[in-house]
């Protein structure tokens, strides 16, 4: 699911779009994702994005979603995690006010007006320090972003979890769980979203011989543009998969 997120947030290009207040399924919430994407800045540094929390505010020019992306302070693969524990080596009191999660990104994504370019500041090449991120992780640059990078992970993940590709479940909770929110008076709606087969191959068993002729090409993930019933323009987000031409043809 994380790797699909990711995919879809590198492809995603909402520059000049009209966003309604609908597009996130609520207008405070928190993502947590199963393993980190990580982030590499103009500057060339890497941190993980663990987690994101979006909410809804108001400023002179109207309403925007404040998305926020944090990174694991523990996490031994994520760059940013080892800058801070070199910091910590110099100063131990600096971990004891931080919790688990460290704020590493902040974006706007304005609502009901058109999303803006992203910028990009020139930045000489030699002055840049590429860190190298971990083996096997998907990491989404500044450099060629269309959109900020934690707004793009944000819409794509709203987006993602409202299509047939993924089935959401409300989050089992043990009963002391369920008994500390209820004495904190916290109201939540905790889901948990996954992957799912949406349908499976079979094969036509008549009894006849038959020949398959089948050809098979891969189709990289993209965003389609579709329209709603109220004339509102939308994305889906189509995953990448193995395009089948099949042709069968009956023996007599």
């Amino acid at each position: 699911m994380t790797a699909i997120v990711a995919a879809a947030a590198e492809a995603l290009d909402l520059t000049g779009d009209l966003l309604t207040a609908d597009a996130a399924p609520t207008d405070t919430g928190v993502l947590y994702l199963p393993e980190p994407i990580y982030h590499r800045a103009l500057t060339g540094q890497v941190s993980g994005i663990a987690a994101i929390t979006w909410t809804t505010i108001t400023s002179p020019r109207g309403r925007s979603w404040l998305i926020c992306g944090w990174a694991h302070r523990d996490d031994p693969d994520d760059p940013h995690a080892a800058r801070i524990q070199d910091y910590a080596h110099q100063d131990p009191t600096l971990l004891s006010p931080l919790g688990p999660y460290v704020l590493t990104n902040l974006d706007l994504l304005p609502i009901a007006r058109p999303v803006p370019a992203v910028a990009h500041p020139d930045i000489d090449e030699p002055d840049r320090d590429w860190e190298s991120a971990p083996d096997g992780r998907y990491v989404i640059a500044d450099a060629t972003a269309r959109t900020s990078v934690c707004a793009a992970i944000a819409y794509a993940f709203w987006r993602i979890q409202t299509q047939p590709i993924s089935v959401a479940a409300p989050a089992p909770l043990d009963r002391p769980a369920r008994r500390r929110a209820a004495r904190a008076h916290v109201v939540h709606d905790t889901r948990v979203v996954m992957l799912r087969r949406t349908s499976t191959l079979t094969e036509p068993a008549d009894g006849h011989t038959r020949w398959h002729y089948r050809v098979r090409f891969v189709v990289r993930g993209h965003w389609r543009r579709l329209i709603d019933k109220h004339g509102q323009a939308y994305r889906i987000w189509i995953h990448a998969h193995l395009r089948c031409v099949d042709r069968t043809t009956g023996v007599s």
